[in-house]
């Protein structure tokens, strides 16, 4: 059984010049037919109406109805929206990997496909402890990188 809601009607990939990637979700709700745009990056994704990327007369602010940043949130505290959250994570690795050749993600955002062999359980509790990000890479390998001042920022 499928327990998501939303139906992904559009997937855009948008680059800024900076080479700043974003992914554009464009969902319905399939329990209360709403649209929406799920925007995100590797670091933060807002949930805004559907008014708001077609007509650029629209003040972001009117249309944003929540922003979360993947650091300080988890699956779990994202309330309704983590499907599409959840969505908007597995399609921003994949494009950023295959534009990139890595990607920079949170451990508690990190898709159970792609958790290495030791098994999701473990492997959550010892990066959860140890880690303050992961970044991976399109040979399937994958670096931990550990908190503290010394770690170089998502944010570069």
């Amino acid at each position: 059984m499928n327990d998501n809601p939303f139906r992904i009607l559009e997937t855009v990939c948008a680059s800024t010049p900076n080479r700043q990637h974003y992914i554009i979700l464009h969902a319905q709700n399939s329990l209360t037919g709403e649209k929406v745009w799920a925007i995100g990056d590797d670091q933060v994704c807002a949930v805004t109406r559907e008014d708001f990327i077609r007509n650029r007369n629209v003040q972001y602010n009117d249309v944003l109805i929540q922003e979360f940043p993947y650091r300080e949130n988890t699956p779990e505290s994202v309330g309704n929206w983590r499907p599409l959250i959840q969505e908007l994570v597995i399609n921003t690795l994949q494009k950023y990997i295959q534009h990139d050749g890595l990607v920079h993600v949170y451990p508690q955002w990190l898709p159970e496909e792609v958790v290495p062999w030791m098994g999701p359980e473990l492997f959550k509790k010892i990066v959860s402890e140890n880690c303050d990000h992961l970044i991976l890479y399109e040979n399937n390998m994958m670096d931990f990188v550990l908190p503290g001042p010394e770690s170089p920022s998502l944010c570069q």
